[in-house]
C-alpha cells in the first residue's frame, strides 16, 4: 500500500508482507526510525492499529520525541512480551553516548567513536571502584585487565547495537555511531537544561534504569541472556523494552 495512506484495518497492518519482519524487530526490542524506511513508513501508517494490537499484549507502541518506536511493557496490564533491565554498563554506556549525540563536536571522523575513546570517557567520569565493577573487574591495573574490561564494553556496545540504538562499523565493536534513540537515556534531565554537565553527572550518578528484552534470537554472546536486573542510586525512572 501507499506509504503516505493510513491503514484502514488491523487485518490491513498484518497481511503486509513487511509485518513479521516488523513484528519480529519489535519484540526484539529494536528501535524503528527513519534508517529503516519501509518499516518506519510501515509505522506512520499504521500506528493507531499497532498501538492496539500490542496492547493486547500487555504493550504500548512508543513513538520516541526524536521520531523513533519502540515497544513497551504496560506496567498496569499483564506482560506476554518478556522483558528484563539492561545491565547497569549498557546504561551508564547508553548514557554517555547520548552525551557524544548531542554535543557533535566531540565525535570523530564521519561521526564515529572508539571503544577505547569510550573508555577512557568512562574513567574521566567514573570512580575507579565503580568502573572496575562495571566492567566485570577487581581492578583495572594491567594491561590484561584493560583488554578483559575492553572486552566486557564492547559486549554491551553490541547490545544497544541490537537494539538499535547504536551503529557499529562492524562485529569488533571498536568503533560506533550514535543514533537518535539514545535519546531515552536522557530522560531524567530532558527536562531541564541539557548542558554537557548535566549529562556527564547522569553517567556520574546514574539516575535511570533502562529495561530491554533478552535477545535470545541472536546468539552473539551468552551473557546479554542472562545480565542481572541492576538499578543504580537514586533511580528516578524506569524504561522497559520488550521481546517474544
Amino acid at each position: 500500500m501507499n506509504a503516505n495512506t493510513p491503514y484502514q484495518t488491523l487485518t490491513e497492518v498484518i497481511n503486509d508482507d513487511l509485518f513479521p519482519e516488523l513484528d519480529s524487530r519489535l519484540r526484539r526490542g529494536e528501535h524503528i526510525d527513519a534508517r529503516h524506511t519501509h518499516l518506519y513508513s510501515m509505522l506512520q501508517a499504521g500506528e493507531t492499529w499497532l498501538d492496539l494490537h500490542y496492547q493486547r499484549y500487555g504493550a504500548d507502541l512508543i513513538r520516541g520525541q526524536e521520531d523513533y518506536y519502540y515497544l513497551r511493557p504496560n506496567l498496569g496490564n499483564k506482560n506476554l512480551i518478556r522483558s528484563k533491565k539492561l545491565d547497569e554498563l549498557s546504561m551508564v554506556l547508553g548514557q554517555l553516548l547520548a552525551l557524544y549525540h548531542l554535543d557533535p563536536e566531540q565525535l570523530e571522523g564521519g561521526g564515529w567513536i572508539r571503544a577505547d575513546t569510550l573508555f577512557e570517557r568512562l574513567r574521566m567520569l567514573v570512580d575507579d571502584e565503580r568502573l572496575a565493577r562495571l566492567l566485570d573487574r577487581k581492578k583495572i591495573d594491567t594491561q590484561l585487565d584493560r583488554e578483559k574490561a575492553m572486552d566486557t564494553l564492547k559486549r554491551s556496545l553490541r547490545q544497544l547495537s541490537r537494539l538499535g540504538m547504536i551503529r557499529m562499523d562492524g562485529m569488533k565493536a571498536d568503533r560506533v555511531q550514535t543514533q537518535s534513540p539514545l535519546m531515552r537515556f536522557i530522560e531524567p534531565v530532558r527536562a531541564g537544561q541539557m548542558t554537557r554537565e548535566s549529562l556527564e553527572k547522569l553517567v556520574q550518578s546514574g539516575s535511570i534504569c533502562l529495561e530491554a528484552e533478552e535477545e535470545v534470537a541472536d546468539q552473539t554472546t551468552t551473557d546479554d541472556s542472562s545480565s542481572e536486573i541492576s538499578t543504580t542510586e537514586g533511580t528516578s525512572d524506569q524504561i522497559k523494552e520488550v521481546e517474544a
